[in-house]
């Protein structure tokens, strides 16, 4: 379960401090970001910093969850 999770802003990247006390990082630029508009699935624009700064852990650590953007990404999906 993630315990904590930060944006690096240089790297442009998510990363997650674990339970286990294990660290993972992911380019945000390689995570699928959808839309649903009008019922179509479009790709997301890239977020900027300011969007991203805003990440969290969610359902108790299961995922990570950027509210801004409205994306949530599942741990285990993940590893």
């Amino acid at each position: 379960m993630i315990k904590e999770v930060q944006y690096l802003p240089i790297s442009r990247e998510v990363e997650v401090l674990l339970s286990d006390g294990s660290r993972h990082a992911w380019r945000v630029d390689d995570l699928e970001m959808l839309s649903n508009v009008d019922g179509n699935i479009l790709p997301l624009p890239a977020p900027n910093r300011e969007q991203l700064l805003d990440v969290i852990p969610y359902g108790g650590g299961a995922y990570l969850y950027c509210p801004q953007i409205e994306q949530m990404f599942e741990l285990d999906a993940l590893l």
